[in-house]
């Protein structure tokens, strides 16, 4: 059907008409095959896959594991979300927990993840068929398993441990997609795996000609997330990234640039590639790539007028979907650059002020050092800001207070609570210092 109905469109039609015509008489492979085959054309065809979801919820049953992994992946690739129908499937792959083989897994895993579905009950047996049969997964189970475990953000560090150990002896035959997915998975939770690490490196060099732009930029930020410098494996992401940079989405280019800005790598050319691609792609940009890209260029010092007017233009227009790191980000990274943008201030002033109770104290520091660098003594602002400091200096780390309380004495906001406050957290942290050796020195 897939195949055939590919290039023939009246032939598509014909048959999924007849399809919901006898749908009574679909048993499970049968409404395997035809989910599946809709999936490859991605033809969303509502009355079909309608009939499909309400034929399988009372025949579940009787799915073979195969018939599960197939259909949970066909309704997942075309963005059904069928609560119902994902439950049942849910709950049979539970009862079929040790029929279940390493495709059915990693098919059923990746449905939930890519259909946003967190089902922490459902991986924890996952994670546990998995584990188990971990010696048959070939590369692609691998990659997808633990992605799709990384994006609902279930932590099983024993599943990490048995990827990482199945993944190392036949790390070279992994494509460079199923490269950057294990990379990006393991950065993710900060699993700092370095064998692992080592020999992703290691394929993704010499498969450095098919990485694409979005297996570079996941390959790159794993690495910077790690805080692992890797300098040929940046050469060589450096020099793909260039030659890739006309294929590059906003996310690709704003994470790329954050990449090598987190691990210092000064790289000219690949910063002035990345700077006019990002000036065509800003309008597709989402909050935190237009953010993360400002902070990019700040941090090394990449002093960039028609990109900054770019993004404070398009910032502005953007800022009702801010969150609160978004807005620290950008606020800092105009201070650094010393780009006065005094409408784009107000305007981040306004924005955060609804939005205040959700800046944790590193944002309220990096703000407020922003404002005072820029000498923005915004008041009713500032004094927001100076109540949260207050209800969130238990988070705040020495260099939050050093900068909350410097940006507050140049703005000349006198909170004598929030000074008491921070001078007492000072106190703590000097008298919870470990005492210097006899005869040590500072």
């Amino acid at each position: 059907f897939a195949r055939m109905a590919e290039l023939n469109v009246p032939l598509r039609d014909a048959i999924s008409a007849a399809a919901i015509a006898r749908i009574t008489q679909f048993q499970g492979q049968n409404i395997s095959n035809t989910a599946w085959s809709c999936a490859m054309l991605q033809f969303f065809n509502e009355p079909l896959i309608t009939a499909l979801s309400k034929q399988a919820l009372p025949t579940i049953g009787a799915f073979n594991p195969q018939d599960l992994g197939n259909t949970a992946w066909s309704f997942a690739s075309l963005v059904v979300h069928d609560e119902p129908f994902m439950a049942a499937i849910s709950g049979e792959a539970m009862r079929r927990l040790l029929d279940l083989q390493p495709q059915n897994i990693t098919n059923i895993a990746w449905a939930c993840a890519k259909l946003e579905r967190a089902d922490m009950p459902l991986f924890d047996a996952l994670a546990a068929a998995a584990i188990w049969s971990m010696a048959d997964f070939n590369p692609q189970n691998l990659a997808n398993t633990a992605w799709a475990v990384a994006t609902v953000c279930f932590h099983h560090a024993p599943l990490f441990e048995a990827i990482s150990s199945a993944s190392l002896p036949i790390i070279s035959k992994f494509l460079p997609q199923e490269l950057s997915n294990l990379a990006w998975a393991f950065a993710h939770f900060s699993y700092r795996d370095m064998p692992l690490l080592h020999a992703i490196a290691s394929a993704a060099l010499a498969k450095c000609d098919d990485l694409n732009s979005q297996d570079l930029s996941n390959i790159a930020w794993a690495c910077a997330t790690l805080g692992w410098r890797n300098e040929p494996l940046f050469d060589a992401i450096s020099a793909g990234a260039i030659a890739n940079i006309h294929e590059s989405n906003s996310q690709d280019l704003a994470n790329t640039a954050w990449s090598f800005s987190t691990l210092s790598f000064a790289d000219r050319p690949l910063f002035q590639a990345i700077s006019a691609a990002s000036l065509r792609n800003l309008s597709a940009a989402s909050p935190q790539d237009l953010t993360n890209t400002a902070w990019a260029f700040a941090v090394r010092s990449k002093r960039d007028a028609p990109l900054f007017d770019a993004i404070s233009a398009e910032a502005i227009r953007r800022l009702k979907d801010f969150i609160p790191q978004n807005h620290t980000n950008l606020a800092w990274s105009l201070a650094v650059e010393s780009f006065h943008d005094v409408p784009l201030l107000q305007a981040i002033s306004a924005a955060a002020m609804p939005m205040m109770e959700e800046f944790n104290c590193q944002n309220v520091s990096n703000t407020v050092w922003a404002l005072a660098t820029m000498g923005r003594a915004d008041v009713p602002f500032l004094d927001s800001m100076a109540a949260q400091a207050l209800a969130r200096l238990i988070e705040a780390d020495a260099q939050d207070l050093s900068n909350t309380a410097w940006s507050f004495s140049v703005l000349e906001v006198t909170s004598s609570p929030m000074i008491h406050a921070i001078s007492g957290a000072a106190m703590r942290m000097i008298r919870e210092l470990p005492p210097l050796p006899f005869g040590g020195s500072p």
